[in-house]
């Protein structure tokens, strides 16, 4: 006997001036049908508004993923509304990770975390931020990501490097090695900048 798994996506949407909130449930496995009855709804809902922000909850914890047709609807509608997100919070299990590259590359305009509880999310949604006052705070933010991974990459790549030059080297021991030099590094920069050496760089 062939059981059928119940799927698709409830949706809710609430607004205040140019601000959306936008209440997802997704379950079992999403199909091409699923978006082309989500997709109108929040066309619909944001026509006309200048300017729209949109802030996501999505309930996904039954949530097993998508039909290939579905997976391509997915992809589209993260290109056409990739610049309207503000926030997405995903509340979930496990599987979400495996997706979650993926699903955060196409919001890439906002801000997406998982979450293991809808007042957890909920909490994270509502907090208001300082918006970014000037064009350089503007870049700087949306790039801020990008700078800390690059922050990043220049310390593991370093541990690596100590690697190949020090046989069966304490990678513990480099760690808080290279920290003090970035620390350093950090302080020379903050320094300079006091004494406005890059006012005009």
């Amino acid at each position: 006997m062939n059981t059928i798994k119940e799927h698709g996506i409830s949706i809710g949407i609430h607004r205040v001036d140019a601000l959306f909130f936008i209440k997802m449930k997704i379950e079992g496995t999403l199909t091409h049908s699923d978006y082309e009855m989500m997709i109108p709804m929040i066309e619909s809902a944001i026509a006309g508004v200048k300017e729209p922000k949109i802030k996501v909850l999505i309930d996904a914890e039954k949530f097993d993923g998508w039909e290939l047709r579905a997976m391509w609807d997915d992809f589209k509608f993260g290109l056409e509304f990739q610049k309207l997100f503000t926030k997405i919070a995903f509340v979930g299990t496990k599987i979400l990770e495996e997706y979650g590259i993926k699903i955060g590359s196409w919001f890439m305009s906002g801000e997406i975390k998982f979450f293991k509880s809808m007042d957890e999310a909920h909490e994270w949604l509502n907090k208001e931020e300082a918006a970014p006052a000037t064009p350089v705070q503007k870049d700087l933010k949306n790039r801020k990501d990008e700078i800390r991974d690059d922050l990043e990459a220049l310390f593991k790549n370093n541990i690596k490097i100590t690697d190949w030059n020090v046989p069966e080297a304490d990678d513990q021991n480099a760690s808080e090695v290279l920290i003090t030099i970035l620390q350093e590094k950090l302080d020379e920069i903050k320094e300079e900048i006091q004494n406005q050496k890059y006012k005009n760089y």
